[in-house]
C-alpha cells in the first residue's frame, strides 16, 4: 500500500471496501460504496477499521467512536431491512504486534464485540457468526517501521469484516 493510500486510511480511520465475498453467487458485483448498495446487491464485504472501534489492543465498545458506531448501526439497520439476507459473517483481524495467541484472542473478542452489538440492535443472533483470524491476511507488511510509527503503519490490518450472503 503506497503512502498516499496509507494516509488517506489513518484520516479516515474507516476501511470502507466493498467486493464480492461467494464464488456461488452468478451476479457478483465488485467495488461498491455502502451509497451503491441496496437490498438486491447481496454478497459483499464491508471492511471496518478495528481502530475505529476499538482503542489500540482492546475488544470492548466502550469506547466506539461516532464513526464505528455510525456504520455498525448502519450495517445493523440495512440486515433487519433485507428480507434476502442469510448470514452476516463477522471476522476480526489483528496486526502482528504481539503473540499469535494474544492477537488471535483478541481478533476473537473484537468479532465477538461486533456480533453482541448487531444482536443488540435487533439483527437475529441465529444469522450472525462470529470468528477471530488473528494477525494473518496482512493488508500491509511496514518492515522498517518501530514503535508508535509500527502501531500507525499497521492500523489497515487491524480490521473487522463483515461479509454478508444471501438466502440461497
Amino acid at each position: 500500500m503506497n503512502r498516499s493510500i496509507f494516509a488517506s486510511v489513518a484520516a479516515c480511520m474507516l476501511v470502507l471496501a466493498l467486493s464480492a465475498c461467494s464464488s456461488q453467487q452468478k451476479n457478483t458485483r465488485n467495488n461498491k460504496d455502502s451509497s451503491t448498495q441496496d437490498n438486491a446487491s447481496l454478497p459483499y464485504v464491508q471492511k471496518l477499521s478495528a481502530d475505529s472501534l476499538f482503542a489500540f489492543g482492546k475488544a470492548d465498545l466502550s469506547n466506539l467512536s461516532e464513526t464505528g458506531r455510525g456504520e455498525l448501526d448502519a450495517l445493523a439497520n440495512k440486515a433487519l431491512a433485507n428480507d434476502n439476507l442469510n448470514t452476516i459473517h463477522v471476522i476480526g483481524y489483528s496486526d502482528r504486534i504481539g503473540s499469535d495467541k494474544s492477537n488471535l484472542a483478541l481478533s476473537t473478542r473484537r468479532a465477538n464485540a461486533v456480533r453482541d452489538y448487531l444482536i443488540q440492535r435487533g439483527v437475529p443472533a441465529g444469522q450472525i457468526t462470529a470468528v477471530g483470524r488473528g494477525s494473518i491476511e496482512p493488508v500491509v507488511e511496514c518492515k522498517t517501521e518501530k514503535g508508535q510509527a509500527l502501531i500507525d503503519c499497521l492500523a489497515p490490518n487491524r480490521r473487522v469484516e463483515i461479509r454478508v450472503a444471501p438466502r440461497d
